[in-house]
């Protein structure tokens, strides 16, 4: 089966650190739902649990895509999470949001307001980037979202008072490595609002089988774009307002 084939690389790459090169046509998922459905076969045969989910948008009406962070990944800051020398070793500043009730399917779809309001809290996070190909642009996109959207973890900081006042359209972000800054922008999130996004994948995940529950969190795409940390430097994404996190790669 070819999607046992594909599974089967991408379970073996993050078992072994070592990456995928090219991968042969025929084991390209053919579209997003056999992209999603590597995503839960992986995740399956490595006998995790899931703890957060990254979404993100191209703009505010493009449809989304997301993708499942496993539970070991998902840690309070300030973090350290394994990172090998030669990977993409990516860093982006993000909001995640907490969930606060379970969102189990059913007949009707999820509302935005009704979402929003099951969410429990808001934190300043970072997603930390890492591939199982050698060369993720040289791959295709389905092959890359089957691949968890490069995922590798992601940190969360302390839960933001009075969050639902803030404007979470255009905060301020700014991203920091060993004190410099290499990021800053206003409303620098492609996605728009984050609240499209949460109903969407509350919705997505219901039809899927594999429901939003109480306690996990989602980030919601970068404001600062992607950039390259080095081993043991320290990362801090800072939201005007909001608060920070912070984050080391170290070695593997």
């Amino acid at each position: 089966m070819v999607q046992q084939r594909l599974a089967a690389l991408l379970v073996q790459a993050r078992i072994s650190g070592k990456r995928i090169g090219e991968i042969p046509t025929e084991l390209v998922p053919v579209d997003e739902a056999a992209a999603y459905a590597l995503q839960d076969l992986v995740v399956d045969k490595l006998g995790v649990r899931v703890g957060g989910w990254k979404i993100g948008a191209a703009s505010p009406v493009s449809r989304p895509s997301c993708a499942p962070i496993f539970a070991g990944h998902v840690v309070p800051s300030p973090a350290r999470l394994l990172a090998s020398p030669d990977g993409l070793n990516g860093v982006e500043a993000e909001l995640a949001f907490r969930i606060g009730r379970d969102l189990p399917a059913r007949p009707t779809p999820y509302g935005d307001n009704e979402v929003w309001e099951a969410i429990d809290s808001l934190h300043v996070a970072i997603e930390f980037l890492e591939s199982r190909f050698r060369d993720r642009t040289a791959v295709p996109e389905l092959a890359v979202l089957a691949d968890n959207i490069s995922n590798g973890g992601f940190c969360w900081g302390p839960a933001v008072e009075n969050w639902r006042d803030a404007d979470l359209v255009k905060p301020e972000a700014r991203l920091v490595i060993d004190g410099a800054e290499v990021g800053r922008a206003v409303g620098g999130n492609a996605a728009g609002h984050p609240k499209r996004l949460l109903t969407w994948l509350a919705n997505h995940l219901a039809q899927r089988g594999r429901p939003l529950a109480a306690g996990t969190f989602v980030t919601t795409g970068s404001h600062t774009g992607l950039h390259v940390a080095p081993l043991r430097a320290l990362v801090l994404a800072r939201f005007s307002g909001l608060g920070e996190s912070r984050l080391t790669l170290v070695g593997a």
